[in-house]
């Protein structure tokens, strides 16, 4: 079954990703919907992924195609495939991570030309904050299987619909909490899930003012229980990381305000080390 697959998307992206007709685009957007969780990286990533953002990229699909593409990707079959059954280690992963990852692309186009209906976008920004409730599985790469980056693909959907009008300050306030729920975790993030997480913080930042963005980074400030609990420090890093990710992107933009209260965060969560 993989074989095939893989020597169908593999002919397809040796021509330049050209599609014959109408026909042959349905039936391989049929298949790349129905593989999108492949355990198989090569597939997922490297074949059906880049066809899919390509696809989307060069105009191949009407706008009625890419809605009904996003509305199959928020169903309980794709963005929360057993969200709240699986174990972490099962592959199911895959498929939501890579449910997340089809967003970007598609809100890309609807900045450039909009086709997606508001109360559709504001739905949209609702399910990832479900999503961002719900995930459990944080691993980045996995051996043998790739990249399930569960909260780096949800940072690049977060960075794609702040950057639309349509998401308002009173959402993104209703988000930041659920970020800094993922943030504020006992598993290590080792793969920029930080970096890319600040990309999309910064965006949403500019919706709002300076004491929102004040009151919500003092909720990164950790205080530990007990100074002989390892999954604290952890915690305390991955907070750290981030911090210390948006303090080097907030100096480019020049905001000394929210610098001096990035640093004395920092210095507090020093305290903080085991060590």
């Amino acid at each position: 079954m993989n074989e095939r697959i893989m020597e169908r998307m593999q002919a397809i992206k040796d021509r330049d990703f050209h599609i014959h007709n109408d026909q042959e685009l349905q039936e391989i957007t049929t298949v790349m919907l129905q593989q999108l969780g492949n355990a198989n990286p090569v597939i997922r990533d490297e074949l059906i992924y880049v066809t899919f953002a390509t696809f989307i990229e060069r105009g191949y699909y009407r706008h009625e195609k890419m809605l009904s593409i996003l509305h199959s990707i928020q169903n309980k079959n794709y963005l929360f495939y057993r969200i709240g059954t699986s174990h972490k280690e099962e592959d199911a992963v895959f498929r939501r991570s890579f449910s997340v990852l089809l967003i970007p692309p598609i809100m890309e186009q609807h900045r450039k030309s909009p086709f997606i209906p508001e109360e559709h976008v504001h739905k949209i920004w609702d399910n990832l904050k479900k999503y961002m409730e719900q995930e459990k599985d944080h691993r980045g790469y996995v051996s043998e299987k790739g990249w399930a980056h569960t909260m780096a693909h949800a940072a690049d959907a977060l960075y794609s619909l702040a950057l639309c009008s349509e998401i308002t300050r009173e959402e993104v306030l209703d988000m930041l909490p659920f970020i800094r729920k993922q943030l504020l975790i006992p598993h290590p993030y080792l793969f920029d899930e930080e970096e890319r997480m600040v990309t999309a913080v910064l965006v949403m930042f500019d919706k709002l003012d300076d004491e929102e963005r004040v009151t919500w980074l003092q909720t990164l400030l950790f205080e530990r229980e007990s100074f002989s609990e390892p999954s604290e420090d952890i915690i305390i890093n991955n907070s750290k990381h981030f911090l210390r990710a948006l303090y080097f992107r907030v100096l480019e933009r020049e905001r000394e305000p929210l610098l001096e209260v990035l640093l004395q965060l920092l210095k507090q969560l020093r305290l903080q080390e085991a060590y």
